[in-house]
């Protein structure tokens, strides 16, 4: 008998009460504005808690390892704000966002740090690694080498797409540093790897549409490629 649990992503917690929450906050928020126009409540009065959303979304965060640096933040910008909206501290997004640059090139120096520890020596002659920064600008690159080690990607307003068809690994995993900052990475992995997420979206977004390995070959040597890095307004698509 096949084992139902065979093709399911490993290294992934479900979140579904996450989608839950948050939808139930949006009817509540349809409620109020629903109530306010018939004359029952007064919205702009419970709108001044609207930092408290952020408070949630930090809670929601804290018991992830890999998402504890964004909770915190998130939390910090809840409690400010909040207290700024309610007259007890002067403090407002004008004064908010640039420290948000600030944490989130903290956090990509960090991950980049990070990342060059967990990542193997390299071998004698070719290091089998790569580096790719695209700047206002594209870069389009093929992987074809038989030892993948890991490298890191940066897009600062601009395009990076990388194709490890043709790539292999000769050890267990391999890690990717991607940092986008107004801009998108496109990844393409071969169906004998499989991808585990450890990366941050701050206002960005990460998709993907790959092939597990039990679905591919249940006795293939388990492959895998760990992403790291931070997405700020910036986006990464990882695809067979």
């Amino acid at each position: 008998m096949t084992d139902p649990t065979m093709n399911r992503p490993t290294g992934r917690a479900p979140h579904a009460t996450h989608g839950a929450l948050w939808g139930g906050i949006i009817c509540v928020i349809g409620a109020a504005l629903l109530l306010d126009h018939m004359g029952y409540i007064w919205f702009d009065r419970i709108w001044r808690y609207w930092p408290m959303l952020l408070v949630v979304a930090g809670l929601m965060n804290l018991g992830q390892s890999g998402a504890r640096g964004l909770a915190f933040a998130l939390l910090s910008a809840g409690v400010l704000l909040q207290l700024g909206t309610l007259g007890i501290l002067r403090f407002t997004w004008s004064e908010l966002w640039p420290l948000l640059i600030i944490v989130v090139g903290g956090r990509m120096i960090w991950t980049s740090l990070q990342a060059r520890r967990l990542r193997s020596a390299p071998a004698s002659g070719d290091s089998a690694t790569m580096h790719a920064s695209a700047i206002f600008g594209g870069i389009e690159r093929s992987i074809s080498t038989n030892d993948f080690r890991g490298g890191t990607v940066n897009a600062i307003f601009g395009g990076v797409e990388l194709d490890f068809i043709g790539a292999d690994m000769q050890g267990d995993e391999a890690i990717l540093e991607v940092n986008a900052s107004f801009g998108g990475v496109e990844i393409r992995v071969p169906t004998r790897w499989t991808v585990e997420n450890r990366g941050q979206a701050v206002f960005g977004g990460y998709s993907e549409s790959t092939r597990t390995l039990d679905a591919v070959d249940a006795n293939a040597r388990r492959k895998v490629l760990v992403i790291t890095g931070t997405l700020f307004f910036g986006g990464l698509e990882v695809k067979n």
